[in-house]
């Protein structure tokens, strides 16, 4: 309709003071920034523009256009923003569309409301002064507060760099433009724009072009003039208070977004939806940015966070089943107390240092992060469950380091852990082979939380294995694709010889059961990524089939190479990739994965629309002032507490023989394991498969 519309409008060129319309011209940007240290223009849509027409402004052509603005192929709209790559210089006339003289206002929204709840997280604009009176309070977020325990060590990290934080903004020493207007200096963070930086502060992208006559393109720790004449009156980033020592404050209801970010990793991360956050943020409209400001949740959200909503009371947050009277329960179980042992690298020794690090480095890149997580987890089960009648005498042991197998054999050589019903870790390999054998000794059952190591079971009964095996994954692939696409052409990908080998063999060769029993029709075939590269792969599509791809690593480099090389395969085949377990924790493109259909089989879902969920988010923020992140096992910590201490609770001390017959459901993991034989021990069966949908995962079965 618009081509028809555009092509109308050329015809009546003649008539067209007549029509009160006029030729708008569309002009080369004159805005260039960098983004991987390469040169862009910054193209602002009007309305009316095409994307021949832009490309033939910027020679180059509509396909170069689209794979930097995936966006851009559904369309464009008015104030779109374009990452246009810079070509040399050439005569290129300006192309002219026809327009209405009257144009719709596509001004950016007033930002004063999300500038009044500006977060304390980001000490770099916390400490920012006002160009009248400068701000000489202590940042928010500033490392002379009282340090967090070491539960809270979760909290929001603050972003920015602290050297920049009580840098006051003063005047520049070069003389005023004539208008004598004021302004505020601004230190450049990595790959910011000017689009956003003039969002953030209510002016215009020209209002500091203006202000920075001879700027070229934005640079990291470049400094700019902001005019200060259309800052809010009152910024509350100036009027940040500090926190008050030992009072935790709960996460604010905005982030700032982090390299590497994608919308629908932080719709994850904050119990949100890609659309919410859309429609809070205007601003998204050009695209999601490094340094860009987001609001979270709607006004009602925020409400119900700062009111920091009370940990659950009498109400448990998995609903507790009674068991069925059979083998190993007896009421009475619940009446005796339990002895239970954490054994994991809390590497105390080292906590000081992550308490007290810059404030742009990562808790998660240290060591002993992941298990404060799992700690708080499994003590929020243990809390919910004692008020259900559970009696326990938890024993929390900074019980391992890696490579070196002292610290386990002291740990187990300390009175009364001889007498313990449960431990749960150690979770390095020759750690765990000594604590193992310990246990077997004692008839005490030991459970491994992450190892997905399937011979760590081998002749042992009291081994029971967290996560799930390698065979029922394939298990639950060769079921899925025979049940849903029996036809589809299979092309399974091998990263390289050796990443999940077996994983590999059992899927293959489970395929190929079912091809001899006929349960299958369609194809199987194998390629190795190492050795042929996408164009093994490219060869063995069938057009007008289902072409299932099944890419076997977590190679956090090689993963999002491989998908971003199958993307424009899209294009011209009916592809579905499959993708394994873990890969909603790479830097993934999210357009990517909606184009290739993206499934993936996952040991973790949780369903963040469950009640048991934000049951446990509010309660885990409210009792650690942290937020509980899947990645890193707080959702685990807690889901082996529940299941494990219930178990004993029903079954008494031989609750390991009824384990198979106790299947569990749990926030992120569900336990189901079938009765091992030859004396091994338990291994964890449950798999699940989910794909995106609506820019969000959810169940397929």
């Amino acid at each position: 309709m618009r081509i028809r519309l555009l092509s109308l409008l050329l015809l009546l060129i003649p008539c067209a003071f007549s029509l009160h319309a006029q030729e708008v011209i569309i002009k080369r940007s004159t805005v260039v920034e960098y983004y991987k240290d390469k040169p862009y223009y910054i193209h602002f849509v009007n309305q009316g523009e095409t994307l021949a027409a832009i490309a033939r402004v910027y020679n180059i052509t509509e396909d170069e256009i689209n794979a930097e603005n995936p966006t851009a192929a559904k369309g464009l709209k008015a104030d779109m923003v374009l990452r246009i790559p810079q070509k040399p210089d050439s005569a290129v006339p300006a192309a002219k569309v026809a327009k209405p003289e009257k144009k719709k206002d596509i001004s950016p929204p007033d930002i004063k409301k999300t500038e009044q709840i500006k977060p304390a997280v980001n000490k770099d604009e916390t400490s920012k002064p006002s160009v009248v009176k400068p701000d000489t309070g202590t940042p928010a977020g500033n490392k002379a507060q009282t340090k967090p325990s070491v539960i809270a060590i979760d909290q929001e990290k603050p972003a920015g760099n602290q050297k920049e934080q009580t840098k006051p903004a003063v005047a520049r020493d070069s003389p005023a433009p004539a208008s004598n207007q004021e302004y505020v200096l601004y230190m450049v963070k990595k790959q910011e724009t000017l689009y956003g930086i003039a969002k953030r502060y209510n002016v215009t992208v020209d209002d500091i072009l203006k202000a920075n006559p001879g700027i070229e393109g934005l640079k990291e720790d470049t400094e700019i003039r902001i005019p200060a004449k259309k800052l809010p009156e009152k910024p509350a980033v100036i009027e940040t208070p500090v926190p008050k020592a030992g009072k935790t404050e709960v996460a604010p209801d905005e982030i700032v977004v982090k390299t590497g970010e994608t919308l629908y990793s932080i719709a994850k991360t904050y119990h949100t939806s890609v659309d919410d956050l859309i429609d809070l943020n205007p601003q998204l409209v050009g695209g999601l940015k490094a340094g860009m400001v987001l609001q979270l949740h709607k006004a009602a959200g925020k409400a119900e966070v700062k009111n920091n909503t009370p940990p659950v009371a009498e109400k448990e947050i998995i609903p507790l089943v009674p068991a069925l009277s059979g083998r190993g329960y007896s009421p009475d179980n619940i009446k005796k107390t339990y002895q239970v042992a954490l054994l994991l690298p809390f590497l105390l020794d080292d906590a000081g240092a992550a308490l007290e690090a810059p404030a742009d480095k990562d808790p998660a890149g240290f060591e002993n992060f992941n298990y404060f997580q799992f700690y708080a987890g499994f003590m929020l089960a243990a809390d919910s469950l004692e008020k259900l009648g559970l009696k326990a005498r938890i024993h929390v042991m900074d019980a391992e380091r890696l490579s070196d197998t002292l610290i386990i054999r002291q740990t187990l050589r300390k009175p009364g852990m001889d007498k313990i019903n449960l431990m749960v870790g150690p979770v390095y390999a020759s750690s765990f082979a000594i604590a193992a054998r310990y246990a077997q000794k004692h008839e005490c059952v030991i459970v491994n939380p992450l190892s997905h190591r399937e011979n760590i079971v081998e002749g042992n009964p009291y081994v029971v294995k967290a996560q799930v095996s390698g065979s029922a994954i394939a298990d639950k692939l060769t079921a899925f694709i025979t049940n849903h696409y029996p036809s589809a052409n299979i092309i399974a990908v091998r990263n390289d010889n050796k990443e999940l080998k077996s994983l590999t063999d059992d899927f293959a060769s489970g395929i190929r059961d079912e091809l001899g029993k006929h349960n299958f029709k369609g194809s199987l075939q194998e390629s190795n990524y190492s050795v042929d590269q996408i164009a093994g792969l490219t060869k063995k599509l069938k057009p007008g089939v289902k072409n299932i791809v099944i890419f076997f690593s977590n190679n956090k480099t090689t993963v999002p190479n491989f998908v971003s090389l199958l993307n424009p395969l899209a294009k011209s085949d009916d592809i579905l990739l499959i993708g394994m377990d873990g890969w909603d924790e790479l830097e993934l493109e999210t357009e990517f994965l909606v184009n290739l259909n993206y499934h993936q089989v996952t040991s973790g879902y949780i369903d963040y629309e469950s009640e048991a969920v934000q049951q446990f988010t509010a309660s885990f923020r409210a009792k650690y002032g942290a937020v509980p992140v899947p990645g890193k096992h707080a959702f685990l910590g807690f889901d082996i507490g529940w299941y494990f201490l219930t178990s004993m609770m029903w079954y008494g001390d031989q609750y390991v023989t009824c384990l198979p017959e106790h299947k569990g459901k749990g926030l992120q993991y569900h336990f189901d394991f079938p009765a091992a034989s030859g004396g091994d021990g338990l291994q964890n069966q449950n798999i699940t498969i989910v794909k995106l949908e609506d820019y969000k995962m959810v169940k397929v079965e």
